[in-house]
């Protein structure tokens, strides 16, 4: 499942139109939105496990509930406090303050859409998305794998050797090894039980399909 399948499932498919509804957005406008938005964000959090550092501090951001509630009651990601988490995620993610700016900016030029619209929208969502994303992540198997992470996340150890030890489809050396003996790998655990290496692996799956591309490259250095 991708990161906009999560959004559009929200309140029973009805989460994404009310949050666009916050700003004055159409359905058609808000989708069309998302569908700059998400990807890119997925992106982002891809090229962000990459990094030296990166997959821990990726991992931390789906720590806890706090922003669940954004995923929830959508109406609450358009409040003042949800835009400034979400501004920071997106901050955070891209590791520039740039970022956000230059996203909505793109989106727009894409959409159609007035820039002012758009960069009120994009954190709301982003703050959306992180919800989403917490809820899907149990905090048992987030602190799992930041406890293996320790200060053995070089770069390039990555995203697709955290997913192989979540599901068991790693080589078992390095990183990957440990992971998949602490966490039991698929030997141990019923299929589909691993919420967090779904989630992860639809950022592996998603990651590289943003329409944005360009900015993320900028951003992430590669």
């Amino acid at each position: 499942m991708s990161l906009l399948e999560l959004l559009q499932q929200a309140q029973d498919g009805r989460g994404l139109d009310e949050l666009g509804r916050q700003f004055g957005l159409d359905e058609n406008t808000t989708r069309s939105l998302a569908e700059q938005l998400a990807p890119t964000i997925a992106s982002g959090a891809k090229q962000k496990a990459k990094e030296e550092g990166g997959l821990g501090a990726l991992l931390g951001q789906l720590l806890g509930q706090k922003e669940v509630a954004y995923y929830e009651e959508p109406a609450k990601a358009a409040t003042p406090a949800a835009q400034a988490q979400g501004d920071q995620f997106l901050k955070d993610l891209f590791g520039s303050s740039e970022a956000p700016r230059e996203i909505a900016s793109a989106a727009a030029d894409r959409t159609g859409t007035p820039l002012d619209l758009v960069s009120q929208f994009l954190p709301a969502l982003a703050a959306m998305l992180q919800g989403a994303m917490q809820k899907r992540a149990p905090d048992d198997q987030v602190k799992g794998a930041m406890g293996t992470l320790g200060s053995n996340d070089p770069a390039g150890a990555g995203i697709e050797d955290l997913l192989g030890a979540l599901t068991g489809g790693g080589s078992g050396g390095g990183i990957g090894g440990m992971l998949g003996g602490l966490l039991g790998g698929s030997r141990t655990q019923p299929q589909g039980s691993n919420d967090l290496a779904e989630l992860l692996r639809s950022l592996d799956a998603d990651g590289d399909g943003s329409p944005l591309n360009d900015i993320v490259r900028k951003f992430g250095g590669s």
